[in-house]
């Protein structure tokens, strides 16, 4: 009888090894009055600390906060933490195939916000003169990239997928991102 009322905890389990891990979702918005790619990702809780330690890892030199940032805090410098975070975000999440020699500074932080078992954190990326494809109305060069890159938490663990919703775009388009596809065409 014990058998037969473990079954179904070995099913369970065996469907839990079929799916991956974790997913991130995120949802971008090309600003083309900013030039910056406006990004909130949605990270389990266990997730971001995974991030975090990893970040913590990363030596960044001293910075002074950002003057175009709108911030909640009247902190005098930008966290340790939020600029390690954004370098690790900068090696993982951004524009094109690889990430560009100053991808850290063109990254800058908008605050983050708990949701139950989630973070959200929100940044936005410079993307001016970073990416371009000509213009569908004009033929004037955008600076809309046309190539996302994601390969958060990859070293820990390749199953891991990340969802990222591109707003703006009619119909709406959700890019995924694993293993096998770290970068994708952005159609905006």
């Amino acid at each position: 009888m014990e058998t037969v009322m473990l079954m179904p905890a070995y099913a369970l389990l065996g469907l839990l090894f079929l799916h991956p891990v974790h997913a991130t979702e995120a949802e971008v918005e090309f600003n083309a009055k900013s030039g910056r790619l406006e990004v909130a990702l949605r990270l389990d809780v266990l997730d971001a600390e995974l991030i975090d330690k990893v970040a913590s890892r990363i030596s960044v030199p001293d910075a002074k906060p950002d003057p175009t940032a709108e911030r909640d805090t009247d902190d005098e410098a930008v966290s340790l933490q939020t600029r390690r975070r954004l370098v690790y975000l900068a090696r993982n999440f951004g524009v094109g195939a690889k990430p560009p020699r100053d991808a850290a500074g063109r990254y800058h932080w908008v605050g983050e916000e708990p949701d139950g078992a989630y973070v959200w954190w929100y940044f936005e990326i410079d993307v001016a003169g970073v990416a371009s494809r000509p213009d569908d109305e004009g033929g004037q060069p955008s600076a809309a990239p046309n190539r996302l890159r994601c390969t958060l938490l990859r070293d820990h663990d390749s199953r891991y997928v990340h969802r990222v919703r591109l707003l703006g775009t009619s119909p709406p388009v959700t890019l995924q991102f694993d293993a096998r596809n770290t970068v994708r065409t952005a159609s905006w």
